[in-house]
């Protein structure tokens, strides 16, 4: 099987070492950024191209992993190979192919990717939507071949899974983001705070985050409240999410 990878960023890495691993031959990378091209050329042991124009015409697979403004700039400019046309997209509906071509799909890799942190692809949910039966068999042989986790959805389903990992993930690691520079204020170092985040991750394993959810806003207690309010005058921005944080959780558990 030979794969063209359109893109350079975390998920065409992560996604073109893991097909490569696999016996999947990786016969082109293509990016408008010449250095991320040359990279990931070089990672996957590759040719790349900076001119979509130049792309190659014999593949079996185009895997599109792009920005939902790349993609659709990509489209308006590729000379459609006949190969299967597949993004990677959470939010891009499979119907962005539709004029374009005939045999398409999306294999959406359920996973925060960093270029220079690695995976394990086989524990990865890898979410398929495809244009007919046959796109979506060799799909499915792609996404068994990756992972242990392959599920068949729709485009309606992929956007709400999408929005639960945005706020399970990327809101989340924000707020990582915050209290790193809440210690580092106060002398300490983030590492002080990772049993607890790492707990807190354990837990929900085994209950149902709503079980597992604890804190001053549960119970709201009013004078721990206010003092974390008082801590934050200096920063309003922050103040207002603890504010609107504060109040969702309590009405989210207020026993009625």
């Amino acid at each position: 099987m030979k794969v063209v990878l359109i893109g350079s960023g975390s998920v065409a890495t992560h996604l073109g070492l893991a097909l490569q691993a696999k016996g999947v031959i990786i016969s082109q990378v293509y990016s408008r950024n010449i250095k991320n091209a040359e990279t990931l050329s070089e990672k996957l042991n590759t040719s790349f191209i900076t001119d979509i124009s130049d792309i190659y015409k014999d593949a079996d697979i185009y895997f599109y992993a792009l920005t939902d403004n790349a993609f659709k700039s990509i489209l308006r400019k590729i000379e459609m190979p006949e190969g299967i046309q597949v993004h990677t997209a959470g939010c891009i509906p499979m119907g962005e192919f539709e004029g374009f071509t005939t045999k398409f799909g999306v294999l959406y890799p359920l996973q925060t990717f960093s270029k220079d942190k690695q995976v394990d692809f086989s524990q990865i949910p890898i979410c398929i939507e495809a244009s007919d039966l046959e796109v979506q068999k060799k799909l499915l042989e792609i996404g068994n071949l990756l992972s242990n986790k392959t599920y068949i959805i729709n485009s309606e389903q992929r956007k709400k899974i999408h929005l639960a990992a945005v706020f399970a993930c990327n809101f989340t690691n924000y707020m990582y983001d915050v209290a790193s520079k809440i210690l580092e204020d106060s002398g300490f170092l983030f590492e002080i705070i990772q049993p607890l985040i790492a707990e807190t991750a354990e837990k929900i394993k085994t209950m149902n985050p709503y079980e597992a959810q604890t804190g001053p806003a549960v119970r709201m207690d009013k004078k721990t409240i206010s003092k974390h309010l008082s801590m934050l005058n200096k920063r309003p921005d922050l103040k207002k999410i603890y504010k609107i944080l504060t109040k969702n959780i309590y009405i989210r558990h207020k026993k009625q």
